[in-house]
């Protein structure tokens, strides 16, 4: 049986393994790609455990471990107290330190949702980072009318397709008529950037 701590960082990472009486039986820096993990974590002909913090981006190399070991396991980082007390706190060590942790089976583990779950959450988030843009954009776009209570407002719905034409054609003074254009064109980019974006993941 082996154990690997990976300290998974944005362009590299640093891994450790252990067998079971905690030797260390390999160590180093460990390229941030299915090739450069594998390179590390195959050759030892044994079961082999993974694990790691559950920092940014930590699903990537989540995955890239599920393919390649045993089992992989996420620990919450504020809890590994060991490696936040520490008083010299390296790469070496956090490996080092999350492999004994498997090892002896003492992880302050956290959930790892599925990668359809992890997938599913994305892109909510994404559509909610649409919303919140358009919803921007709408009250700039309101300010600027409110800020003209003489204009005729012809259509029901600013923000309709013939509400939209109806921005295009009001005057207004020359930077209002800038910045109205301008909010116009990026509310119209983001319905078109929103509609491709999820009729494409449904």
């Amino acid at each position: 049986m082996f154990y690997v701590g990976i300290d998974y960082h944005k362009k590299f990472s640093y891994g450790t393994m252990m067998d079971e009486k905690g030797r260390i039986v390999k160590q180093g820096m460990v390229v941030n790609s299915l090739k450069g993990v594998s390179a590390f974590v195959n050759g030892c002909g044994d079961k082999t455990t993974a694990v790691m913090e559950a920092t940014r981006n930590w699903g990537l190399m989540y995955d890239w471990l599920e393919e390649l070991v045993d089992e992989v396991k996420l620990v919450h980082p504020l809890k590994v107290k060991v490696i936040a007390e520490a008083d010299k706190k390296t790469d070496k060590i956090d490996s080092t330190v999350l492999a004994n942790l498997l090892r002896t089976d003492f992880l302050p583990l956290a959930y790892a949702p599925a990668r359809a779950t992890r997938d599913a959450r994305a892109i909510l988030r994404q559509r909610i980072f649409f919303v919140r843009l358009q919803t921007m954009t709408k009250n700039r776009i309101r300010v600027i009318v409110d800020k003209h209570p003489e204009l005729e407002i012809s259509v029901k719905d600013i923000f309709s397709k013939a509400g939209i034409k109806w921005l295009k054609s009001v005057e207004l003074p020359i930077l209002e008529r800038k910045i109205l254009d301008g909010d116009t064109k990026l509310l119209e980019d983001l319905k078109e950037s929103f509609l491709q974006y999820f009729c494409v993941m449904r």
